[in-house]
């Protein structure tokens, strides 16, 4: 018998148990839709991360204060003179409260010098930035994060009137829609004067960011910048200095390696699933087998070959699967569709996911499917027609 005759009869044996084959490839269903799932999740949670720290750019230097009087202005202007810097902006930031005649908050309370909008690019959802004008650092505007303003309960009505921050009278001016950023939606953006008045902290400031020219330069940057800064302080090399300073693309880096070792592992739990999927296939091939041992008797007694009962029950095995696998395949990029809008990240179909799903099917089917199809395949034809 040719290879489309015996496909053909696997087929109609399948189609006629199709409630025992549906139950069969349950595990393959599930497991697949897992792997593509939790593929989903993981290229997700990266997305998010990776634009998140994006907009931060991956060119710059974070030099962040462990001290409250360890940075100052001057040592911000002398980084500025580096070779290779692009931009350099100050902050001042400390918890603090915000109230309007309705509601009251805690929020953190960022002073920014002119150049942070211009470095930082956040979009805004309505008003405006903070002015760029140096000769303005000592305004009372103030910009709203995109949580800080839901929290207070900001509407656009309520542009160019009084806000309370620390009991002082400021101007609401903007708000910014940067739900996206990174650790920067909850906070409420003043000029690096105004904040250094409300915390008093003049001279001090919480952290300097400098841009490099371009990525390639950012290490060399980063070695320059600790270095001058222990010199205007006196450090040596070994010395634990009162900075931390923060390499972005290092950052990028680092969560880049971390979500795909978290990638690789949560689809090894859900290949977990795929392997018990096929113990389940070989499981009922093999109870197929023994109720089909007089079947497999007349067709060895008029004729067939054992490759083709081999043929036919691997088939089956191998069809079983795939078909879990498309199944379960449908299942997993509809949740990853639903996780994207849940999770707000882009849904993207995978054709190595795909791959991925199919090629474990496949791989189940075969595998999990020799054992019985051999184990038909070796039985006497005169044995076989008397089992009972």
């Amino acid at each position: 018998m040719n290879i489309l005759g015996t496909a053909r009869l696997a087929l109609n044996r399948i189609w006629s148990t199709k409630v025992r084959s549906l139950l069969t490839m349950l595990g393959v269903v599930i497991g697949v839709a897992a792997i593509v799932a939790l593929t989903s999740i993981v290229d997700g949670a990266s997305q998010g991360i990776n634009k998140s720290l994006a907009t931060l750019g991956t060119n710059q230097l974070n030099i962040t204060a462990t001290f409250p009087d360890a940075l100052t202005e001057q040592d911000a202007k002398a980084l500025a003179e580096l070779d290779n810097v692009s931009v350099m902006f100050m902050q001042s930031q400390n918890e603090g409260t915000i109230a309007t005649d309705s509601n009251r908050v805690t929020a953190r309370l960022v002073g920014v010098s002119s150049e942070y909008f211009y470095a930082v690019k956040p979009e805004i959802a309505m008003g405006s930035y903070l002015s760029q004008n140096p000769a303005a650092s000592n305004s009372r505007d103030v910009v709203f994060g995109a949580d800080a303003a839901n929290d207070l309960g900001l509407t656009s009505d309520m542009l160019g009137q009084p806000v309370k921050l620390n009991g002082q009278d400021f101007r609401l001016v903007g708000v910014l829609n940067d739900q996206a950023g990174f650790g920067t939606s909850g906070r409420v953006y003043v000029s690096l004067d105004s904040a250094r008045r409300i915390f008093s902290q003049y001279p001090y400031v919480s952290s300097i960011v400098i841009q490099a020219n371009s990525p390639d330069t950012v290490d060399a940057l980063q070695i320059a910048a600790d270095r001058l800064l222990r010199e205007r302080y006196g450090l040596a090399d070994e010395t634990l200095a009162r900075y931390v300073i923060t390499n972005q693309a290092s950052l990028l880096s680092a969560v880049g390696s971390i979500t795909d070792t978290l990638g690789l592992l949560l689809t090894g739990i859900a290949a977990i699933s795929l392997i018990v999927g096929g113990i389940g296939i070989m499981n009922i091939m093999l109870v197929s087998v023994r109720e089909r041992t007089r079947e497999i008797g007349v067709r060895r007694a008029i004729g067939a070959k054992q490759s083709d009962v081999l043929s036919q029950f691997l088939i089956e095995a191998i069809v079983l699967s795939l078909a879990g696998g498309i199944v379960g395949l449908i299942l997993g990029e509809i949740a990853a569709f639903l996780l994207a809008i849940i999770g707000d990240w882009t849904f993207s179909l995978r054709l190595d996911t795909i791959a991925l799903a199919l090629g474990f099917s496949l791989v189940v089917g075969v595998a999990f499917g020799v054992w019985p199809a051999r184990t038909a395949s070796r039985l006497e034809p005169i044995d076989a027609l008397r089992f009972e």
